[in-house]
């Protein structure tokens, strides 16, 4: 075992350097393998306060009896303020959802140099992950369903302000 196998990221910062590719391995992994769960979680917890800030909204809108109801100017601005909320939100997610399917194909590059889905890393002859992981995460749908539910809400946004005129 040599003196670098427990390399950790701090170890870079003194100068040290890792001498194997198996080190780079160790060093780079649970860098990267964290990145993606990361940036995952991230598009999860901005879609949930998203639309559960939205849901208020609407529910403020539609339950809150108006004396009078808005006026021309405040009702496009209101409109125009919802719509720019929704149009920040949804960057955002497709900037982490970018940021998610770089670190993502990085980790399978990482697996795939040590060999993880070629054959023989289990006693029954199989590959240690499946070989569909290397594929499955392109078709991943989730930011289609992220942006969906925020645009269906301020959607409804929307037409509760038109409708409160």
């Amino acid at each position: 075992m040599s003196k670098t196998t427990s390399i950790r990221h701090s170890d870079l910062s003194n100068g040290e350097h890792p001498d194997t590719p198996l080190d780079v391995f160790r060093l780079l992994y649970p860098i990267v393998k964290d990145e993606v769960y990361r940036r995952r979680e991230q598009m999860i917890q901005l879609t949930a306060f998203a639309s559960a800030f939205l849901i208020l909204l609407l529910v403020i809108l539609l339950t809150i009896p108006s004396s009078s109801g808005l006026d021309a100017a405040t009702r496009w601005l209101a409109m125009s303020g919802v719509a720019l909320l929704f149009g920040l939100l949804a960057y955002v997610i497709l900037q982490h959802a970018d940021r998610h399917r770089m670190a993502k194909q990085q980790l399978i590059e990482l697996e795939q140099s040590l060999g993880l889905y070629q054959d023989g890393w289990k006693p029954d002859g199989k590959a240690l992950f499946p070989h569909n992981w290397q594929s499955d995460w392109m078709a991943d749908r989730s930011v289609t369903i992220y942006l969906t539910v925020l645009a269906a809400l301020t959607t409804l946004v929307i037409c509760a302000i038109v409708v409160r005129a």
